[in-house]
């Protein structure tokens, strides 16, 4: 990182050292419930600003590099659960694997004829899952160096995957109104279908009784995912939905859309528990760093660690010089991919939580 700062940086800096929360257009801090956001969604908002004075995180980038040396465009990254590698997807349509530990690339993976949109590790970090606009769905293996072990094709373009949490079984999602279920052992595929036709994002509950889908309409979809029944439907964002990730061990799911707000959704209590603008752009990405806290970006080019029980912005993370498109976290570390075509990994190992009191199990009804 150079030794100089930028005045765009020093600002940033200066006045993350003296902003406060600023809570806008009557929001309280009583739960919400998902009815009376979609009566009247402006009168919940809350806007949130810096609240940190500690000193700025540093963090190391690098470029990825096509085979005839142009720079790359990150499109998607991905952590496994171990800290050994990160998956990183370019818009040249290849994955490099790299160590995290020192980020060298130490495999590059070709397959997919067109734009990755999304990586996901399974839970033990022996499977790497792609797909994109090609409409394929790959499966590599990293216990045997990342050979492609399956192949799932003639699906619409892809924009999101992710594996259950106890199983191999995966759901995707992408640019139609279906929600694709692949692996189960009984081979029983049930039908999961919503209204919305753009769907952006899909995460499993750590319990694996629900199914969170996100996208154009700004609704969550929640679904059994044993039988695929919708179990109920909530509008909680103006935008799109692009990304949604839950708080380990937690009913608590994290949204983030184009509104450039970020919702806190109860699932077990169906309720909608905040609702913060972050930013006046358009979110992109999140990533759950620990039990209270999230990174989120989007297309002003800086990525927010927010705490998400209070909506307070703790940290402000602003090297990247494009909109930052995917995050991943790991271990106390975050990766954060960008138009600006870096690849950048920030230690975040100096923030810390406080354990939630009947959090710990999905199956509690808080």
């Amino acid at each position: 990182m150079s030794k100089t700062i930028s005045r765009r940086r020093w600002w940033s800096y200066a006045t993350a050292a003296t902003m406060s929360l600023s809570v806008t257009s009557g929001f309280t801090s009583s739960l919400l419930s998902s009815k009376a956001f979609a009566a009247d969604p402006g009168k919940h908002g809350a806007k949130a600003r810096i609240t940190s004075s500690l000193l700025p995180i540093p963090s190391r980038s690098i470029r990825l590099k096509s085979d005839d040396q142009s720079r790359v465009v990150v499109t998607a990254i991905a952590a496994d659960s171990q800290g050994e590698f990160l998956a990183a997807a370019g818009d040249d349509h290849a994955i490099r694997i790299l160590k995290i530990s020192n980020l060298q690339t130490v495999k590059t993976l070709r397959g997919h004829r067109d734009l990755i949109r999304t990586l996901a590790f399974n839970p033990e970090g022996t499977r790497l899952a792609s797909a994109g606009n090609d409409g394929q769905l790959i499966v590599w293996n990293a216990e045997q160096s990342f050979r492609k072990s399956q192949t799932m094709q003639g699906t619409p373009a892809l924009a999101c995957v992710c594996f259950a949490p106890e199983s191999n079984e995966m759901a995707a999602v992408g640019f139609d109104n279906e929600v694709f279920v692949i692996g189960r052992r009984d081979q029983k595929r049930p039908n999961f279908a919503c209204e919305c036709k753009d769907l952006r994002s899909v995460a499993y509950r750590e319990d694996s009784k629900l199914l969170v889908v996100g996208g154009r309409s700004g609704d969550l979809h929640l679904f059994d995912p044993e039988n695929g029944r919708m179990l109920s439907d909530h509008n909680i964002h103006r935008g799109r939905i692009h990304d949604l990730a839950f708080h380990h061990q937690s009913n608590r799911v994290v949204c983030v859309s184009e509104d450039g707000h970020l919702s806190v959704f109860d699932t077990g209590r169906r309720e909608l528990l905040q609702r913060v603008q972050v930013t006046t752009g358009k979110l992109f990405a999140v990533a759950a760093i620990n039990s209270q806290m999230v990174a989120v970006a989007g297309s002003d080019n800086v990525i927010r660690i927010v705490n998400t029980d209070n909506g307070k912005v703790v940290r402000q993370l602003d090297e990247h010089g494009g909109s930052v498109s995917t995050l991943a976290a790991s271990g106390g570390v975050l990766f954060s991919g960008s138009y600006d075509a870096t690849l950048r990994r920030w230690s975040l190992g100096n923030l810390h939580s406080e354990e939630r009191i009947a959090e710990g199990d999905p199956r509690i009804d808080r």
